[in-house]
């Protein structure tokens, strides 16, 4: 399933719903930023992550469903490729591995669902890096991640919790819970015998 043409016209976006814009921009964010904080980053990719981001300056008005100009304008025409490069030469993280599963159960969009997961995996992360391994460098590119996302020189690794949780509120994300998950339902799907690997 691989093209032989990608066409990048973020002009095509321009009339997608508010929550659609939402959530899908949400998840072309943790496209950048599960490849750069993973175990498998290397100088290529951490140049498509760090480019794919915009500054906070350059962030759309999208983002926030106000949209006045083509978002292309704002750097997410580059931003679609480099995502593109970068998920495919480092893999991605905690937020799409569950979210795959939570989608294939539940009726909740991908977007929405790597939305709803991206600030509590970052924490999750952030906290078992701390505890397990804090000279960890990943804990470094969280901070990096967090001073792109504000815009402060002076921003930590859970300035992107923060980040990633108050945009999401202010783009009105649905929990989990508005998709059906439950955590008796996820406890007793994830409790479940498998059948071992063949």
């Amino acid at each position: 399933m691989l093209p032989k043409l990608a066409v990048v016209d973020p002009k095509l976006t321009l009339g997608l719903p508010r929550g659609v814009t939402a959530s899908t921009g949400l998840d072309a964010l943790t496209q950048l930023i599960e490849p750069y904080v993973g175990v498998r980053a290397n100088p290529m990719t951490d140049l498509f992550c760090l480019e794919g981001i915009p500054p906070r300056r350059q962030r759309p008005t999208a983002c926030l469903g106000r949209r006045r100009r083509p978002p292309g304008t704002d750097g997410y025409g580059l931003g679609q490729p480099a995502r593109g490069l970068a998920l495919a030469n480092a893999g991605l993280g905690a937020v799409h591995g569950f979210a795959a599963p939570v989608g294939g159960m539940f009726p909740a969009p991908h977007g929405a669902a790597c939305a709803a997961l991206l600030p509590h995996a970052i924490a999750v992360n952030i906290q078992a890096l701390r505890t397990r391994a804090p000279a960890s460098h990943a804990l470094g590119r969280y901070a990096e991640v967090a001073r792109l996302l504000t815009g402060r020189p002076q921003a930590t690794a859970e300035d992107a919790v923060r980040w990633t949780a108050e945009i999401c509120k202010r783009l009105e994300i649905p929990p989990l819970r508005a998709y059906g998950v439950t955590e008796a339902i996820s406890l007793s799907w994830w409790r479940k015998p498998r059948k071992p690997a063949a």
